[in-house]
């Protein structure tokens, strides 16, 4: 049950940064998919943290940030704010880079490979948000390649993390 909810969690913010990358590109009726994701999401932290016994104490980081982040749609706070866009990108880099750089979070990683390549998809898709927000050339296409290779790591890590070797 343990594995398949870890699974579960990168897997559904693998696809919530997707539906980030879509909603930048405009892509139509992204938004009711988005806000599936990101209740499937909250739905398998809850899980994990109701069900699984021994879990790790660094679990109120994303679960307060989760929080605050319904709060903020509820009570539309910060809807009218110009750089919300920003705040709103700096927060899902934040919170990706947390579960992809953060060693032996939610259960053991074993897997050497796998570590340089998540340094590289949080470089990317810091340098991607940041040509987004500058406005620079190519920034539509780092932001998916960006998008993309952390999406991808993100989903490798969930099915490989907790896997006895």
């Amino acid at each position: 049950m343990k594995k398949t909810l870890i699974t579960l969690i990168y897997t559904s913010l693998s696809l919530l940064l997707l539906a980030y990358l879509f909603k930048l590109l405009n892509w139509p009726g992204v938004s009711d998919f988005s806000m599936g994701v990101f209740w499937l999401h909250i739905a398998a932290y809850i899980a994990y943290s109701s069900f699984v016994q021994s879990k790790d104490d660094r679990i109120i980081y994303p679960l307060v940030v989760l929080v605050f982040t319904i709060l903020f749609n509820i009570f539309n706070i910060g809807s009218e704010f110009e750089y919300m866009q920003y705040v709103v990108f700096f927060t899902l880099f934040l919170y990706v880079s947390f579960h992809l750089l953060t060693k032996n979070y939610l259960a053991q990683n074993n897997s050497r490979f796998l570590m340089p390549i998540n340094y590289i998809a949080v470089i990317t898709l810091g340098l991607s948000g940041l040509f987004k927000i500058l406005h620079l050339f190519g920034a539509e296409t780092l932001l998916i390649i960006g998008v993309s290779l952390a999406s991808l790591t993100l989903f490798l890590k969930g099915i490989i993390k907790g896997i006895d070797r």
